[in-house]
């Protein structure tokens, strides 16, 4: 893909936190790898980020960034302009993420306590690409994928090395070979303020404004894959994952469905619309 001359580029990027709830919590470490369709690394952006709080056990367990570490670490009122600019304009590159909808939203809320305005990149996401690529993989994390594909890790955790991991990832499982509407992604959202829908589901986002009943077939739930009939209400987001929750037509109440685990979905109420493979409404 070219624009204006340049080749378009992609940007893997993690953040640290010191917990799982944007609301509350804050980044404590942001990271992020610019690189080429080849995967040819065009430039690194790295910085620790002061919370202005304490760091939570649990979150130190993981990461092993301590309070000692962000001592000197400036405030993401600082750190965030410096890293819109290395993310440039929208039209010039793709954002990725293992688990896009946490990072993104975890970003967007950072933004909007600084005062700053949310960029209009899309943020794809490596996590719903390996389980459509890899079904065979029991696990789809990122240090189970790092394993499967032989992807060195030197510190786990660490936003720059998850980024480069992610962008070891995306080249490993050809993200750049998917049409944008097979392609899950999420726009850059204030967590904390509203549940933002994904890019490329359209149809579900239709049948929750008329109502309608959606058949999808669903690789998941206690009954395995198979078919579902369903009037999606509204998306939510638990655990970093995105789900639409709908009432079930078979047993008449509601459920929350992974959208990573739809395989494919159908508009029932107008047998016209075309079968949606990968997302996309084809309205």
């Amino acid at each position: 893909m070219e624009l204006d001359g340049w080749p378009h580029a992609y940007i893997a990027f993690d953040l640290e936190t010191t917990g799982l709830f944007a609301r509350i919590d804050r980044v404590v470490e942001i990271a992020a790898v610019r690189f080429g369709e080849g995967g040819e690394e065009l430039g690194r952006f790295e910085r620790l980020v002061h919370p202005g709080r304490r760091m939570s056990p649990a979150a130190q367990a993981v990461h092993c960034i301590s309070d000692d570490d962000l001592a000197d670490a400036p405030p993401a009122r600082e750190v965030l302009p410096d890293f819109l600019a290395f993310l440039g304009d929208e039209g010039s590159c793709s954002l990725i993420a293992h688990n896009a909808s946490f990072d993104a939203g975890f970003l967007g809320a950072e933004l909007r306590r600084a005062g700053l305005e949310l960029p209009l990149h899309r943020v794809f996401d490596t996590l719903a690409l390996a389980r459509r690529r890899r079904p065979d993989l029991p696990r789809h994390r990122l240090e189970d994928l790092s394993r499967a594909y032989g992807i060195a890790r030197a510190r786990a955790h660490r936003a720059l090395d998850d980024a480069l991991c992610v962008k070891d990832l995306w080249v490993h499982l050809r993200g750049h070979a998917d049409p944008d509407g097979v392609l899950v992604s999420y726009p850059i959202h204030c967590a904390d303020e509203a549940q933002a829908a994904p890019h490329g589901w359209d149809l579900l986002s239709y049948a929750m404004e008329s109502r309608a009943v959606i058949h999808i077939e669903y690789d998941g739930g206690t009954k395995g894959r198979g078919p579902r009939r369903i009037t999606p209400r509204r998306f939510i987001h638990k655990g970093g994952e995105a789900y639409v929750l709908a009432l079930c037509q078979k047993d008449g109440f509601e459920k929350a469905f992974r959208l990573d685990r739809i395989v494919r979905c159908e508009l029932v109420a107008e047998p016209a619309v075309p079968v949606v493979d990968g997302r996309s409404i084809g309205r």
